[in-house]
């Protein structure tokens, strides 16, 4: 049906009579009929009585006269939420992230950004690296947040930034008083935990032990970063993950991080993706830009520093050490 014509049949209902919906849509009244007579024709069914004075719909005007109130009520309503979203009133952000990231989350970000923005609603799924891009790529999240993603061309990185896999001892190990960088020979000594190689961060661990042709034989493997914490902080042994996996730990003082003289594990990235292409609404928008200055991964402190809940770099005792 043509949209115009239902548009003159609610105004000269809402006016009485067509010469009233002429005057109000300052359209000649021959035009008004003639174009509600094409309706008539085009429905097979009258839509307008006519009076002595005036005119009133039928019953199936009447029909087609709601129709169109629903509809201009809808548009409304459509236009309110747009504007709501535009706003940041209302919407959801759905995120995506390894599970390393969520102590450097939950210790700030998340809760600042649902106080300043409590008509958003956040959807976040803890996935590996394969899960993050897959999710990313078939369009079930908006935001990714993954260490060492491999390329792909159906990835837009918004922001990187680089991040070194430490090892992760308890205070007070051995490896702090070594007096250099420990090297992944050193660290093999040592009891250790390890990921499962579907996780970005684990990947390049293996990369790493590769080069140096050295063979990593885990005392527990495990898809959690909270077991390799816990086992840190349970002096069963030492852990190999970037510092901001263990940030609670490293505040509270029960554990430190120790860079690794590997040129491998020292180039690590964290990466901020979506899919190439797709356009983000104001909401995710405003997420990507709080995740960038507030996510303690991405500070300006995330790679050296003395003191609790820093990077601890041993002294190291001469030019060749850690080299």
């Amino acid at each position: 049906m043509d949209e115009q014509r239902i548009i003159y049949l609610y105004e000269t209902a809402r006016a009485g009579s067509i010469r009233g919906a002429a005057d109000r849509l300052q359209v000649n009244a021959s035009t008004i009929s003639r174009q509600i007579a094409l309706l008539e024709q085009e429905v097979g069914i009258t839509l307008l009585e006519r009076l002595a004075r005036g005119v009133r719909p039928t019953e199936a005007g009447r029909m087609l006269i709601d129709y169109h109130a629903g509809q201009r009520i809808a548009q409304a309503d459509v236009l309110a939420k747009i504007q709501e979203l535009n706003a940041l009133t209302r919407g959801t952000v759905q995120l995506v992230v390894g599970e390393g990231f969520i102590s450097d989350l939950l210790s700030g970000p998340l809760q600042e950004f649902c106080r300043n923005y409590p008509g958003l609603a956040l959807s976040i799924e803890i996935m590996a690296t394969d899960g993050i891009i897959r999710a990313i790529t078939e369009d079930e999240a908006q935001i990714g947040l993954v260490f060492n993603p491999p390329f792909d061309e159906r990835l837009n990185t918004i922001s990187r930034i680089s991040s070194s896999i430490c090892a992760i001892v308890p205070a007070g190990h051995p490896l702090t008083r070594l007096g250099r960088r420990p090297a992944l020979e050193d660290l093999l000594c040592y009891p250790m935990a390890a990921l499962k190689p579907t996780f970005g961060v684990q990947r390049v661990i293996n990369h790493a032990l590769e080069q140096e042709r050295l063979r990593l034989r885990p005392t527990i493997s495990t898809n959690s970063f909270t077991l390799l914490r816990r086992f840190v902080t349970s002096q069963l042994g030492i852990v190999l993950m970037p510092a901001f996996v263990a940030v609670q730990e490293l505040e509270e003082g029960l554990v430190q991080a120790l860079p690794v003289a590997s040129d491998i594990l020292n180039a690590g990235e964290i990466h901020i993706v979506t899919r190439h292409g797709r356009q983000l609404p104001p909401s995710a928008l405003c997420l990507l830009s709080h995740l960038r200055s507030h996510l303690k991964a991405f500070g300006p402190d995330r790679r050296r520093g003395t003191g609790r809940g820093r990077i601890t770099a041993p002294r190291e005792s001469g030019p060749a050490a850690g080299s």
